[in-house]
């Protein structure tokens, strides 16, 4: 009798501690996960950082900018970015959302509030961005404003042939 009940308490024990140790394990592999798409995040922003200053460069030239109209332009960018980042946030997690409620059983009016709280995340990050456009069009002489007019035309035209959809200032 003894010796069942020593049976007993040892096989829950080692149960316990099995799926202690599993849960361990799976802890692990979670925040291995977690830091491993951290590094990659991490590795394409500073990937995009050249890039970004080549743009800037080729803006500034293109467009004939004084150092202080950069200085200007980059400390508007600098205003809005805070905002801009939670909203695009807010919008990929609303989407995430929206997307497990199509595949679940939610109901048809369920799926189009939630359709909506991206519309209207989408309007906010547009008058966001026309606001920030708006700052920094002040900076600009007449002449700087309608060669941007021309490159900007020039890049819609070519986000027509491909399909790209890349960011107009710097």
């Amino acid at each position: 009798m003894i010796s069942k009940k020593i049976v007993l308490i040892v096989t829950v024990l080692t149960l316990g501690m099995g799926g202690t140790v599993a849960l361990a394990n799976s802890i692990q592999e979670t925040h291995s996960s977690i830091l491993s798409s951290e590094t990659k995040i991490l590795a394409q922003e500073e990937e995009k950082k050249p890039r970004r200053r080549q743009r800037s460069q080729q803006f500034q030239q293109l467009l004939n900018l004084s150092d202080e109209q950069m200085q200007q332009l980059n400390a508007i960018r600098q205003k809005y970015r805070p905002q801009m980042e939670q909203l695009r946030q807010q919008m990929q997690a609303t989407g995430q959302e929206l997307s497990q409620m199509m595949q679940g059983n939610a109901s048809e009016n369920d799926l189009r509030r939630k359709h909506q709280e991206i519309v209207n995340l989408r309007q906010q990050m547009g008058n966001i961005r026309f606001s920030s456009m708006l700052e920094m069009r002040k900076i600009l002489t007449t002449e700087q404003r309608q060669q941007l007019a021309q490159l900007l035309e020039q890049r819609r035209q070519r986000r027509g042939r491909n399909g790209s959809n890349s960011e107009v200032m710097p």
